[in-house]
């Protein structure tokens, strides 16, 4: 198994246990298990689970991140680098869902929209839900995270007042029932559902249908 491919289990045993127990329930030997690695492979990956931890936030925020990765053991680079690249990630995802929201002329931004939600929390929903099930963990990031959801709440209802406005959808629900809904099945769903080990899940099938409902459920 190549040093990448080790990255990737890791990531996704680590991410997972982050969520659901939590970080602080979580030990290393939980997380090797899961990534079927040996305890002590794991730690010669990673010196501590904090630095395990800045791993995933890294690796989420820079998805080419561990394709970089040379050398063990890891170590990230100090949490103001994290902070400064989460609030890159925040300002370069808002700006690129205003140039959708700016389009309330076009028939199809309603959809593509949501499309671009599901991308969004597909990407950096294990990051979020970390967060928000360890809320004591890292007061800053959360502190950015709190900031960019309600940015991200305040634009949508605008963006659906003005589609109400030019008739291209009709009043139904707000802004935080899209968001949450779309955020439930994109990453709750995955982390923290009671079937979350369910081998059959279909995101792209759940997606697909969410899609459909909210857009029907908008037509004017």
């Amino acid at each position: 198994m190549d040093l990448q491919r080790k990255l990737n289990r890791v990531l996704n045993s680590a991410s997972s246990l982050f969520i659901v127990p939590g970080f602080s329930e979580t030990k290393m030997q939980d997380i090797a298990k899961g990534a079927n690695l040996a305890v002590g492979t794991l730690y010669s990956m990673f010196k501590s689970k904090d630095d395990l931890l800045n791993f995933i936030f890294a690796a989420t925020l820079n998805s080419d991140f561990i394709n970089g990765i040379r050398s063990l053991p890891l170590k990230i680079d100090p949490e103001n680098q994290l902070l400064i690249d989460t609030k890159a990630v925040y300002k370069a995802e808002t700006k690129n869902m205003a140039l959708i929201l700016n389009q309330t002329d076009n028939d199809a931004a309603f959809e593509e929209m949501i499309n671009y939600l599901f991308k969004t929390f597909n990407r950096y929903g294990a990051y979020f839900l970390i967060l928000e099930r360890n809320p004591q963990m890292n007061p800053q990031l959360l502190t950015l995270y709190r900031k960019y959801r309600k940015e991200l709440y305040q634009n949508i209802a605008t963006f659906l007042a003005d589609l109400q406005v030019h008739n291209k959808i009709r009043r139904l629900y707000d802004s935080i029932i899209i968001i949450d809904q779309i955020f439930w099945w994109s990453a709750h769903k995955r982390f923290d559902s009671f079937d979350r080990k369910n081998s059959d899940l279909d995101l792209l099938k759940f997606q697909t249908i969410v899609t459909d409902h909210l857009v029907k459920g908008f037509e004017p």
